[in-house]
């Protein structure tokens, strides 16, 4: 579904949702859209109607190229001890010392944490004066991090003792839903931003990295005692068994509209704000020859603020006094080469089907395409509807095969 406002909607929900239930709600998009702002406006909105939002930013934390739901549930248990501490929230030493004892037994000998904290001590100054539990977290996660052999054998033994390492994690959530309601917020909400960019492959069993960590592995994701919002890959949308792992609708955060669907109306809202997008940032009077060439560069992004943004600074490399149209067609043609070198001989059919019919089929094929920003979905109260970038659109395979 769409929805002019997530932060408000998935707000609302939350508000709405019975004490003892948890609303877990999958927000996806576009890599660019404009989600991590969209997210760290619902955090926002959240802590203001006295919701104790904890933001997660697994690529801060975690390889995206290499993640898993075990990663993840890691991942959120290390920011929620470092999110108490910062609120001033003591979690009991009986429990603080029980995780750690318990992470320290299963996970780390004796040896490899000695090495890891004075790693952590050397690197990043985490010392003795930062909670043991906080201390073995994040060497756990630096462990998964670094890609070593360790990471296999980490999640090996989390896979293996599973249903306690859930329910350790439950203990340590259920206390803090306590002590955050005696200090007046009204619950603990996790917002697990940066998982759409995780790498996208497919798998022997037919599926991909994507619905093995969404689908395959939802129920572990959804273990936890608390209201939690995740992002994914927009590829899922399209993935049948989504639906069935979670229920409430994915909240889609669309490319902006430049267009309507036949791709040569033009839609000016969603162009003047791309306009203004660039104005806020440059004087476009001093910056470009014409205000012109910003209509030019906002038609080339398709709607995507990242590429909208990566047009600029392309533009920006030749120019000296100002910025003139061979700047900006020169990085248009820069942008349309690099998803040339993207796209295969084998998506050039596809690629020329969604040009001409405005949709994508629900295929691993697509889901690629849209992965990588060579195919863009929009969609208002109309309808959704999707069409290749304009940048690849000067590809010599694809030019002369597809229309406006």
């Amino acid at each position: 579904m769409t929805c002019r406002s997530p932060s408000l909607t998935i707000t609302n929900n939350i508000r709405r949702t019975p004490r003892g239930y948890f609303h877990q709600q999958l927000v996806t998009g576009h890599r660019g859209c404009g989600k991590s702002t969209e997210l760290k406006r619902l955090q926002a909105r959240l802590r203001e109607t006295k919701y104790f939002a904890v933001y997660v930013d697994p690529e801060a934390l975690l390889d995206l190229g290499d993640v898993t739901y075990l990663d993840v549930l890691v991942a959120l248990t290390q920011e929620l001890e470092q999110a108490l501490r910062g609120e001033n929230i003591r979690l009991p030493p009986s429990l603080r010392e029980n995780l750690d004892q318990w992470f320290a037994n299963v996970i780390l000998t004796e040896e490899q944490r000695r090495d890891v904290e004075r790693a952590l001590e050397a690197d990043f100054g985490v010392g003795p004066q930062v909670p043991a539990l906080a201390r073995m977290l994040a060497a756990i996660t630096g462990q998964i991090r670094s890609g070593s052999y360790r990471r296999v054998e980490i999640r090996r033994q989390l896979e293996q003792n599973l249903r306690v390492f859930v329910q350790r994690l439950n203990e340590l959530v259920d206390d803090a839903r306590v002590r955050l309601t005696r200090k007046g917020w009204n619950d603990l909400v996790f917002i697990v931003d940066g998982l759409e960019k995780m790498h996208y492959a497919p798998l022997p069993d037919g599926q991909s990295t994507h619905s093995a960590l969404f689908v395959a592995h939802a129920e572990q994701l959804k273990s936890i005692h608390s209201h939690v919002i995740y992002t994914v890959p927009i590829s899922l949308v399209f993935n049948a068994n989504l639906g069935d792992a979670f229920p409430d609708p994915t909240l889609i955060i669309p490319m902006v509209k430049i267009t309507e669907p036949d791709g040569r109306t033009l839609y000016e809202p969603g162009r003047k704000a791309l306009f203004q997008v660039v104005a806020r940032r440059v004087d476009v009077a001093k910056v470009m020859e014409s205000e012109d060439l910003v209509w030019r560069l906002v038609e080339a992004s398709g709607g995507s603020v990242r590429d909208l943004m990566r047009l600029m600074r392309l533009a920006c490399y030749g120019a000296t006094d100002c910025i003139r149209a061979t700047h900006v067609e020169t990085a248009i043609r820069e942008l349309g080469r690099e998803y040339d070198r993207l796209m295969q001989d084998d998506d050039l059919d596809l690629l020329i089907f969604i040009a001409q019919e405005r949709r994508v089929p629900g295929n691993e094929r697509s889901a690629r395409l849209l992965h990588l920003r060579l195919v863009l979905e929009y969609q208002d109260d109309s309808g959704r509807w999707a069409n290749i970038h304009p940048a690849l659109r000067l590809s010599p395979r694809l030019k002369d095969r597809v229309g406006a």
